[in-house]
């Protein structure tokens, strides 16, 4: 039976990635993001693996979460059985120069937008005996560092929020798992978009932070996202899942 997934962050990095390798695998998808634009060419792209899936888009700030906007285009779709809330953003800050509006920012996105869609779809996966929700946190949430304290926080709190999710579904075969990205190259990273010669300056200072000697990628992710959103992980639920390069035991 086809099967759709709701992915937010979906117009760049993780997000992105996680699409693509779900079009792959044969899965409708409802892309969310905040760019129409941006939207459309991961959508195209998409479409591109493979041509018999429906791809819908959403252009929405989580922060202003609609509901009615969600379920209209879930009617669109096959029904959605996963989750994947990607969406994030990150400013480093320090403790006697953070606002509090930076506070309340990485809360809403990181973890309030995920809360708000995970509550809209809750009763759907309840009423059909099946869902899977996959939170993208941070390795910060269980190893911070200095100067990513609201950040370090907030995805603290969607590690604590996803065990509870998997606690409360399991009756309803709902099942809530996490998975830590270390440093992988998307734009939620200043370094992205810096000069050719001042990024591979940071590139080989983070590689040498890496176990493995080598900075991540969206696609690496993406595949800990599948096995974790899909049936491959069939018996696993309330899992925190460390996609890092062994930064996290460094």
């Amino acid at each position: 039976m086809q099967e759709a997934v709701v992915i937010t962050g979906a117009s760049s990095g993780i997000g992105e990635a996680t699409a693509y390798k779900f079009a792959s695998e044969g899965f409708d998808l409802l892309l969310i993001g905040r760019s129409t634009e941006k939207l459309e060419k991961v959508k195209t792209q998409a479409q591109a693996r493979n041509i018999n899936i429906k791809i819908e888009t959403l252009a929405m700030d989580l922060k202003d979460f609609d509901a009615t906007k969600l379920q209209a285009k879930l009617a669109k779709l096959s029904k959605p059985t996963i989750l994947v809330n990607s969406a994030g953003v990150y400013t480093q800050n320090k403790p006697d120069d953070t606002s509090l509006d930076i506070w309340k920012d990485m809360f809403e996105v990181n973890l309030f937008g995920s809360v708000k869609i995970t509550q809209s779809l809750w009763p759907i996966f309840k009423a059909n005996q099946k869902g899977s929700i996959v939170n993208v946190a941070s390795t910060t949430a269980l190893k911070p560092t200095p100067n990513t304290s609201a950040y370090s926080a907030s995805k603290a709190a969607v590690v604590n929020w996803t065990t509870c999710l998997a606690q409360e579904g399991g009756e309803f075969n709902i099942r809530a798992n996490v998975v830590c990205p270390g440093i992988v190259e998307t734009p939620l990273h200043n370094f992205y978009n810096a000069k050719a010669n001042e990024k591979d300056k940071i590139h080989a200072g983070i590689t040498d932070m890496q176990l493995l000697k080598k900075i991540g990628r969206p696609e690496y992710i993406a595949e800990s996202i599948f096995f974790l959103g899909s049936e491959q992980s069939t018996w696993t639920t309330g899992a925190v899942h460390n996609v890092d390069g062994g930064i996290n035991i460094k």
